[in-house]
């Protein structure tokens, strides 16, 4: 390999390294607040690195004892863009049998905050940490 080879292919390994570990404006720690069909608030946490992370239902003393599906993080994929739309899965029903899966869609309120709705319509509402 000559120097030239050897420089083009160290200048393409540092521009594939940095694309690789750039941060997505989204990265990071959330605090999620929704209803549920009972028109119960609800929170949780949403850990958001690149275009997957976790969600993870916070239970509600007593109430949620026995759900396997609350305090359990379950796996994201979150694809799209803060200002013109944002579309997040989460993936329950393949990690716990019994627990559904949720679709929501999302636009940026503020570099903060992002709101939006699931499928069923229920609003959700995410909080930087």
């Amino acid at each position: 390999m000559t120097a030239m080879h050897r420089m083009w292919f160290t200048i393409a390994a540092c521009v594939v390294a940095g694309a690789c570990w750039a941060q997505s404006p989204l990265d990071g720690a959330w605090r999620v607040s929704f209803s549920t069909e009972g028109s119960d608030g609800r929170e949780g946490a949403l850990e958001i690195k690149g275009d997957a992370g976790t969600w993870t239902t916070y239970g509600r003393g007593d109430r949620d004892r026995k759900d396997v599906c609350v305090g359990r993080p379950f796996p994201i994929t979150i694809s799209g863009d803060p200002d013109a739309g944002l579309s997040l899965r989460v993936d329950a029903a393949a990690t716990v049998a019994g627990c559904r899966d949720r679709k929501a869609t999302l636009k940026r309120v503020d570099d903060r905050t992002l709101e939006g709705s699931f499928d069923n319509g229920r609003p959700i509402k995410l909080v930087r940490q």
